[in-house]
């Protein structure tokens, strides 16, 4: 008995599997879904999420973090990216180049939101002066 795995990003459907086996990563640590489990919700951190294939061969999605959902034997992944891969060191590779990217918007973000605090003050400090 096998799972039917669909990892989708915003713009297409990453992959479309039938694995006996799902392996993938929370806030909680990793976990395994098996044929048969319970029904099961989480939010997945940028991760390398692994599925075994009927005949052993295992396979990689690097992911940008995201939602997962098993209902029924059906797991659905929601991710901003990800990336398929035969390969464990490219998948790793991939979430590092993810991790990294994510960490430069955040200081991009944090730039912005201490400018507009600055222009704020500024203002209204402005307003208070003109009283």
């Amino acid at each position: 008995m096998s799972l039917s795995l669909e990892i989708l990003m915003p713009d297409k459907t990453l992959l479309r599997a039938e694995p006996v086996e799902v392996r993938a990563v929370d806030a909680t640590g990793s976990f395994a879904l098996l044929p048969l489990h319970e029904d099961f919700c989480t939010a997945l951190v940028p991760s390398i999420l692994t599925y075994a294939e009927p005949d052993g061969s295992e396979h990689y999605v690097a992911l940008d973090g995201g939602a997962l959902v098993l209902e029924d034997g059906r797991v659905s992944v929601v991710t901003r990216d990800g990336v398929a891969s035969d390969d464990i060191d490219r998948a790793s590779a991939r979430v590092a180049d993810m991790l990294r990217l994510r960490q430069v918007q955040e200081q991009e973000a944090a730039t912005t939101l201490r400018k507009l605090v600055a222009e704020l003050l500024q203002r209204l400090s402005q307003l208070e002066t003109r009283r």
